[in-house]
This record gives C-alpha cells, structure tokens and sequence, in this order.
C-alpha cells in the first residue's frame, strides 16, 4: 500500500503513533505538511508572528534531515489543508492518509474532510495520559483540575510506552528529490547576547532536555524556581517544542523517572508531571467543549467581567504602554522573544481582562501571534481561566500585579531590563490590529 503521512502537531519520527502505524500498513509513503495561505487556520502568514514562523521552519527543516537519514523526504505543500491534502494524496496515488489526531475546531474539521474524500487514519498523540486511558469518558470530565489529577492519579498514573523510531518506508519512485524550502524569518538584531533563543526541531528538543535534566540538574529545584523571570534554566521551557510536537510529552514524562532512578525523586520532580498534566486537562476540555472554547462566555452562560474592550487601552496593552511597568516588561519579552514566563502570562493575562476591560478573545488572538510556544488548547483555556468563564472553582482570578512584582521581581531586574529594550525597539501603536 501507498499512503500519505501528514503531519501537523507531531513533527517528530520517536513516539509518534500514528506514524509507527502507516510504517506498519505502507510499502511506500509521502510525507507532507501543509503551511496555510487563509486567516482560517492558527499557521497562516496573518495569524503567526515571526517567531512562531522561524521555529516551525526549523523544525520543518529539522525533520526533513530526519526523515532523509532514513530514506525519505518531506513535502511542503501550500493551501488549505483539506484540499491540499486530499489533491497530493491523489496525484501520488495514495490509498490513505494517516496523521496525529488534533483537537480543535478548524483541525477537526479538515481532517472530517479530508475523511470524506479518501481513507484518513488518526491516532492520538499528543498527551501523556491517552484519552482511552482516563478512568472516565472526556465527556464526563470533571470540571476542577484537583479533581481531575485526583482521579487519574488514584490508581497509578497510566502512560504509556514511548514508541521507537520505526523503518520508515521508501518513497514512491517517481516522487522528485527537490528539498524543501521554508522562508525564515532572521533572527531580531541587537538584543542582548543572554537573551533566550529557541531552535526548532526534534533534535533540539532533546538537547534542551538533556541540558535541564542532566545538564544542570535543575529539574531538582523545578518547583521552588518555575515561577523565576530572568534566564534559562529557572523553568524548563520545553513548550515551544511540546507545542509543535517536536517532543512528545510521554518523552518528557519517561525522561522523568530515568532522572528519579539516576539523580533523585522529589517534589519537584513530580511537578514538572503535575505540569503535564494540566496541559492534558486544557486539551480534554477543548475535546469535550469543541468550538465553545471560542465563545465571549466562554464555558459559562453569562461573562463574569464587564467588557468595554477601548481601543486605546487595547493599543497601550499590545504595546506595553500600560500604567504597570511590571505589565509592560512582559509584553515587550513576548514580542521581542516569543515567549513569556507562566508567572508573565498570568499576570498580563488578568490586567488586561480585570484592570482594563480588554475582550479576552482580542488577547487570546495576539498570543496566538506572539508566543513561540503558542498551543491552541493550553492558550485559549488559560484565558477562560483568568477570565474566570473556564474550568475555575473561584468566580475570579484577579492578580494584584504591584505585589506580583514585587514578589518575582524584588529588585526590578526584569522590569528595567525588558522595558529598556521595549524603549530600544518599540512597537507602533498603529501597527496594532
């Protein structure tokens, strides 16, 4: 048999199950990932920032090398997915698609479509926890996250085995050898030389982890520093290649315990699993509420704030024009870099919805652009969160981000580190959409 292998939020060849299954059922295989020219999907030019784009394009180019080393190659085709997909499947004579299975609104739709054209096998993936594995359906989901954790952990937390890297199959003959190419944005100029920088790809995924883990031994501290703001190794920072499936987090989670076996078993290294495992919550309620996720109410029949949603006050967020220097130095690092901290996140996250009366959505879709480690489940149901129309027991979550700051920052080395170069590089308050 001949089929096509998509990839989407997995691209990696080491534990990734609905690729060990095409090898299993294909003689020759095409391997293809699509890049979006429509605002319809999360990885178009209008919804994916700079960042985002250099660290998929090297991942892309990443897993290209990979897939070479054993024989094969990958294709980038351009378009929709669905019809893209569907087009490349049938001029290569593919009997079937297989991909990870995804669990969004738009991705869940394009693959129902690309169903209805020809045989399309999904496998889940992208959890630690595999969604059969739960003591209870998705759709019996308990609404708190401790209650959740309570009950998958009740009797021993299921993961499964990591999958190996299987024999990859040839590609079919007539298929042309043209390497792949990918535009990538440069990297920004004239930041400091500590500044975080972020490689795409599998390989550098590991090396990240084996830098934290081993490397440092800072996984033994996890707990006690997570919520750090200034350098590498105060958190993991393992997100971006989690989010793009560059590493599974079953890798992360089996990495784990070889580090209890080597190194030691504490509190926190079970964390960084506690961490896994809300991301494995956000996903179940974005595949238990679908599309809702998306609405202005959230999982809620009424908002919990007032929303005025000015445009001003939108402009000064974006740009880190807010009266909080606290607020701004996390909004000049998520545009300079692509990423900020979770301490970050929250804090600009309730200033926007709680100080400034910003329409959560609008917030949610300029993370989309920014993050480096954007996820479409984890982003959007930690807004519902703060916003306080999510998966929250308590009616709101509003940060006093003066005492945050002095908190994490006591000294006010982020603060005057990022808002110098939010001065040094600043962002045009018209180019805010």
């Amino acid at each position: 048999m001949r089929a096509l292998y998509w990839f989407r939020e997995d691209l990696r060849l080491e534990d990734n199950p609905a690729l060990t299954a095409l090898c299993a059922e294909a003689d020759e295989a095409v391997f293809a990932f699509v890049m979006p020219q429509s605002n319809r999907w999360s990885r178009s030019p209008e919804r994916m920032g700079e960042h985002r784009a250099r660290f998929l394009a090297e991942s892309l180019v990443a897993l290209d090398k990979t897939l070479r080393e054993q024989g094969n190659q990958l294709m980038i085709l351009q378009g929709d997915p669905d019809v893209t997909i569907v087009k490349a499947a049938q001029v290569w004579s593919c009997q079937a698609v297989y991909s990870q299975r995804c669990h969004t609104h738009e991705e869940e739709v394009t693959a129902a479509k690309v169903a209805d054209a020809l045989p399309h096998y999904t496998f889940e993936g992208a959890t630690l926890v595999h969604p059969e594995d739960l003591p209870f359906d998705v759709e019996d989901l308990p609404e708190i996250f401790t209650r959740f954790r309570k009950k998958v952990e009740k009797r021993g937390l299921i993961v499964r085995d990591i999958h190996p890297v299987p024999t990859i199959p040839p590609p079919p003959s007539e298929l042309p050898d043209e390497g792949i190419e990918v535009e990538s944005p440069a990297r920004m100029s004239g930041l400091p030389k500590t500044t975080m920088l972020f490689d795409g790809g599998a390989e550098a995924g590991m090396k990240r982890l084996r830098h934290y883990f081993w490397g440092t031994r800072a996984l033994s501290t996890y707990k006690k520093t997570r919520n750090g703001m200034m350098g590498w190794d105060y958190s993991s920072k393992f997100s971006p290649w989690l989010a793009l499936g560059c590493l599974s987090p079953r890798s992360v989670y089996h990495a784990v315990l070889e580090y209890e076996d080597d190194v030691e078993s504490n509190e926190s290294t079970y964390w960084l699993i506690f961490e896994l495992l809300w991301r494995d919550y956000f996903r179940f309620i974005a595949m238990q509420h679908s599309d809702r996720i998306w609405h202005k109410t959230g999982l809620k029949d009424a908002p919990r704030n007032p929303v005025t949603h000015h445009p001003l006050q939108w402009k000064d967020w974006c740009s880190g024009n807010t009266k909080s220097a606290y607020v701004n130095a996390n909004m000049h690092e998520l545009r300079l870099t692509g990423f900020m901290s979770n301490r970050g996140r929250q804090n600009v996250a309730s200033y926007a919805i709680h100080d400034m009366g910003l329409d959560w959505r609008a917030c949610a879709a300029w993370f989309e652009r920014w993050l480096i480690d954007f996820d479409p489940c984890s982003n959007t149901c930690n807004w519902l969160y703060v916003a306080g129309i999510g998966n929250d027991p308590r009616p709101q979550r509003k940060f006093d981000v003066d005492w945050q700051a002095e908190r994490y920052d006591p000294d006010g080395v982020f603060q005057r580190h990022w808002n110098r170069l939010g001065e040094k590089f600043p962002c045009n308050p018209d180019s805010v959409p």
